[in-house]
């Protein structure tokens, strides 16, 4: 898309017009690199002119429109200062003011947080969807962290072995991944292999076999096929026994983590699900070794039609599909 690599067939178009026979430099993309690509002998207003000044503007108008581009990015009054006197969150911060200076028609943001510890990276998530907002200009943002991807996206497309495999808002590929592929990698879920049956009201669950109980769930399937039931570990919901609603299951592991716990449940058959829940005061706060009964909606688990894999979700923290995959 920058005109960096050419690509081996096919065409790119920025809105109606095609850039791929385009050097980078007249393809007006403004690109922001993980490691800030800053001159470090040119102080940050100079660095920001740069672009400006290889497109032939004069050295003052270049200088004007740098340090508005320096303020909309909280560094006014930093113009003057080298790479090397700016922290790493300023430092990106001025590479994202270059990369804006002129004004792209698209700006290309190719794994820009990388490089931030995790503080610094939420306020630049937050500064990234406010300039998004005022300047309205369309970022294709190149992301292999899933969270920076949902958060900052309109649309996201997931792409596996160079193809894209789904593409659609967060909340599509969130609640309704469209193959086995998706639900794995985006968010965290237990995957549940087994064959779509009939439950008595009409509606569909999955059954794991191996003595595992039956699994409420819904979705584009019918009995008899195999299918991967998707389990949101915050769809999920603890009770104390005795109780009602839901199946037995008893507390395997619990992660605090702050705002929320996170339950590791063993069901019959020795299939394990996870379950979380936020903290709150008066919260049901099960012990390890302690039965409970789990349960969620049918319609917040969904049946995704596939091949049975080799593997079965047992209680082994290596079957679950975490966030960091």
């Amino acid at each position: 898309v920058a005109g960096f690599t050419a690509p081996d067939s096919g065409d790119i178009f920025l809105g109606d017009r095609p850039i791929v026979a385009l050097p980078p430099e007249k393809r007006g993309i403004g690109v922001v690199f993980q490691n800030y690509a800053l001159f470090p002998h040119m102080s940050a207003q100079r660095n920001v002119a740069f672009p400006l000044r290889m497109r032939g503007i004069d050295s003052h108008e270049a200088k004007r429109l740098a340090e508005r581009s320096l303020h909309r990015v909280g560094l006014g009054g930093l113009g003057h200062r080298l790479p090397s006197q700016l922290s790493g969150g300023q430092q990106q911060r001025v590479a994202l003011a270059r990369a804006i200076v002129f004004e792209p028609g698209l700006l290309l943001m190719d794994e820009p947080l990388g490089a931030l510890d995790r503080s610094l990276r939420e306020k630049m998530k937050t500064e990234i969807r406010r300039l998004h907002r005022e300047l309205g200009i369309t970022i294709l943002y190149v992301t292999h962290d899933q969270q920076e991807a949902l958060t900052l996206s309109d649309r996201v497309a997931l792409i596996n072995q160079g193809r894209i495999v789904q593409i659609g808002a967060p909340s599509d590929l969130y609640e309704r991944p469209n193959s086995h592929f998706v639900a794995a990698f985006i968010g965290e879920s237990t995957l549940v292999d087994g064959i779509v049956v009939a439950r008595a009201d009409g509606g569909l669950a999955l059954d794991p076999g191996k003595g595992g109980p039956l699994l409420p769930g819904s979705g584009q399937v019918r009995p008899g096929q195999t299918a991967a039931l998707v389990l949101r570990p915050e769809k999920l919901g603890i009770e104390a026994e005795p109780s009602p609603v839901g199946l037995p299951a008893i507390v395997c592991d619990i992660v605090y983590t702050g705002d929320i716990s996170r339950f590791e449940l063993k069901l019959a058959g020795g299939l394990c699900i996870v379950a979380k829940q936020a903290n709150r005061q008066n919260a049901f706060s099960p012990a390890v070794g302690q039965a409970v009964r789990v349960h969620w909606a049918h319609q917040d688990a969904l049946l995704l039609a596939r091949q049975i894999s080799p593997l079965s979700p047992v209680c082994q923290k290596e079957t679950f599909h975490a966030a960091s995959e």
